[in-house]
Order: C-alpha cells, then structure tokens, then sequence
C-alpha cells in the first residue's frame, strides 16, 4: 500500500510539473525520478541515509536552478561556484523552509513505514514456524 502511495505520488509530481513547466521541466525531471527511486530503494530496505538522499537531491535542484536561470551563462558555472553555491544553501535558503520540513516529514514517515513492513515481515516468518 505504501509503494502505490509512493508511485502514486510520482506521478501525480509528474504530471502537475508538465502542465506547468512543460519543456523546463524535461530536461530536468530525473533529479525527481532519482529521489523517488532512492526512496523506494530506503522503503525495500537498501542501506541508505535518508537525510543524504534529501540532501543530494536540494543539491541537484539547486544547481539544475541556477543552469536554468541563464542559459547563455550556464556553461560558465563553474563546479566550484556550484560546490560553493551548496554549502551556502542553510545562510541562502534558496528553497525557504521546504528542505527542512519535507525531510522532518519524509524521514518520519519513511521509518515508520520501512519499520512497520519489517515487522510485519518477522511476524510473519515466527507465525510459519510455530
């Protein structure tokens, strides 16, 4: 149930992202496929930081935003400029206050969830050989 939420929630971001943005959006949607699959990969059990995931992925937003808002100077950004631009995300908040709270809210959930399915998991295996 909580992956068809999950996919579900991908492409519903999908769709909204081409009605909006169309052609800004294309070149640009695997950052968001990228999240999702890492978070699907979290909920199935990988060994991944949920934390890291987020924050990788604000980072990617970020520099596919500043190639984005001039073109024409994109190619000139160089990746210490963009290394830089990163570390300066917590003074800059680019994002406003989106970043802290989807990850408070994704991190949360994202445990119960992935715990909840282990549980139900072990249970199951104990109950098979009682």
């Amino acid at each position: 149930y909580f992956l068809e939420l999950l996919n579900g929630s991908e492409r519903w971001l999908e769709e909204a992202f081409l009605a909006a943005l169309g052609d800004l959006y294309r070149p640009n949607a695997g950052v968001f496929r990228d999240l999702y699959a890492d978070l699907r990969r979290y909920y199935s059990g990988a060994s991944l930081n949920l934390e890291e995931v987020l924050d990788e992925f604000w980072m990617r937003l970020l520099e596919r935003l500043l190639k984005a808002s001039d073109p024409e100077t994109a190619s000139l950004l160089s990746d210490d400029f963009l290394e830089c631009a990163s570390k300066q995300t917590e003074t800059l908040r680019p994002f406003g206050d989106a970043p802290r709270e989807l990850k408070t809210k994704l991190v949360r959930a994202f445990i119960a969830a992935r715990a909840f399915v282990q549980g139900l998991n072990v249970a199951g295996e104990i109950v098979r050989k009682v």
